[in-house]
């Protein structure tokens, strides 16, 4: 197998070029695999690495920053056709794995997963032929002959050892210990590969993630005014009524179009400084609009009434989108059960922290100076990016410090304008709902449990 990547912009543009080496170093510095002349790309910039056992390629950076499929990444397995951005505005190419003629590829955990396939409708016998048959058929050359000699380097000081201890006395207190030894030994071995096992998984968890929970999470554009008791709207310093606009984070949890967001997302009265100055001076809010437009998508009106809130004061809060305009867009998974029913403690945050201005940060340069050449307003930039097809939220991993009735916490980066995204587990459901930051340690972010979030769609 050999990386092969289509050059959409940048210095080799136009050009498919297929490497011959399953190494391959990309950076601007001379020499380099692959070279790329470009002020985004970083000296030694990132590696792509065939990985064996995955019979995959592992893209991963080393100076500088990537963007698969539009989302921010240190570490991915590429997939075919996956879009790699090689730093912020830089270059563009369209991965692909090119297998030679004859080829073959199948990793281990499939051939071990289709023999307890077998197994279970044909027998252990044929389980085994099976596995065997995958191993020098399907193997990469290097495990066809790395496995064969691991198992005999394995069993021959096993051989040793039970020969060894039948020759002894049963009696004996030393053999006893040395049979504690052994299966010390094979526990060992078997908490490295769960452990193996486990980062796998994790990484192909963040990968399903990028490739298809995340259009699932919508980008909340929200607008408010404000009238004072005697019914006049209440004044921006020009004259014109005034008008608070935010964006926060919300995702689709239902195929008739329920969305689930945070309290304060459809009553940002409740955490905008300068909306609660007001109404605590008598004016009374009214949001005035709200969209949401998930990826791949134009913006969406919701219909305010169609908005509820929770009766306390958790905030979570949720809205309905018409079931057509969404049909396509995936809907979020949700845990079912206590958290510590979860293999490890593992928080990935997904949602738009700061909202445009990390959406402008990704956007084309040309595209951007357009914008503010025109001095857009809030929606019209929404509007153009989502034409251009810009909106992706962005995707953060953590652990989860401490796990209560009412509040999950955890230390994924997050900031304003992520509240309302999903906050999956080390199952890939959705565990709580994002909902508030530690402005003075970043090691401490909050989500309100998906157990609420059920409660209120019903």
């Amino acid at each position: 197998m050999r990386p092969q990547l289509l050059h959409l912009s940048g210095p080799l543009r136009g050009r498919t070029v297929t490497y011959d080496d399953t190494s391959l170093e990309v950076g601007s510095a001379p020499g380099i695999d692959l070279q790329l002349a470009h002020e985004a790309v970083a000296p030694h910039h990132a590696t792509i690495d065939w990985q064996e056992p995955d019979c995959a390629f592992l893209l991963r950076a080393v100076d500088g920053r990537l963007f698969v499929n539009r989302n921010e990444v240190t570490e991915v397995i590429l997939q075919d056709d996956d879009l790699i951005e090689w730093g912020v505005d830089g270059p563009r190419s369209r991965f692909r794995a090119y297998a030679p003629p004859g080829s073959v590829c199948k990793p281990v955990r499939r051939m071990v997963a289709d023999a307890r396939d077998v197994k279970k409708h044909s027998g252990p016998r044929a389980a085994a032929g099976g596995f065997t048959r995958d191993l020098f058929t399907q193997a990469t050359p290097h495990l066809k002959v790395g496995f064969p000699v691991a198992v005999m380097l394995l069993a021959l000081p096993l051989a040793w050892l039970a020969g060894w201890l039948g020759g002894r006395p049963r009696a004996r207190r030393a053999d006893e210990v040395t049979l504690a030894d052994l299966e010390r030994v094979r526990q060992e071995q078997h908490e490295q590969a769960e452990e193996l096992a486990r980062l796998r998984a994790a990484n192909e968890l963040v990968a399903t993630i990028q490739r298809q929970w995340s259009r699932g999470v919508c980008l909340v554009h929200g607008m408010v005014r404000l009238h004072w008791p005697n019914g006049d709207p209440v004044l921006a310093g020009d004259g014109s009524p005034l008008t608070i606009e935010y964006t926060g984070s919300g995702f689709l949890v239902t195929q008739d179009g329920a969305v689930l967001t945070n309290r304060h997302v459809v009553t940002p009265w409740e955490a905008i400084d300068e909306l609660r100055a007001l109404t605590d001076g008598g004016a009374t809010p009214d949001l005035a609009a709200l969209t949401a437009t998930f990826p791949g998508h134009a913006p969406v009106e919701v219909e305010l009434a169609t908005v509820r809130r929770r009766t306390d004061m958790l905030d979570v809060a949720l809205f309905r989108l018409p079931p057509a305009v969404v049909a396509d867009v995936p809907v979020l998974p949700l845990h079912d059960g206590p958290l510590g029913d979860l293999a490890d403690q593992r928080a990935i945050v997904v949602g738009y922290p700061t909202g445009l201005t990390a959406l402008l940060a990704r956007a084309d340069s040309a595209l951007v100076a357009d914008l503010r050449a025109r001095q857009a307003d809030m929606a019209t930039v929404i509007r153009t990016l989502a034409a251009a097809d810009r909106i992706a939220p962005l995707i953060t991993q953590g652990t989860i410090g401490s796990s209560q009735r009412d509040m999950v916490v955890y230390d994924a980066p997050t900031t304003h304008g992520g509240s309302g995204g999903p906050v999956f587990g080390s199952d890939g459901t959705v565990i709580a709902v994002n909902y508030a930051v530690m402005h003075e340690f970043t090691g401490a972010n909050f989500g309100v449990p998906i157990t609420f979030g059920r409660e209120l769609l019903k």
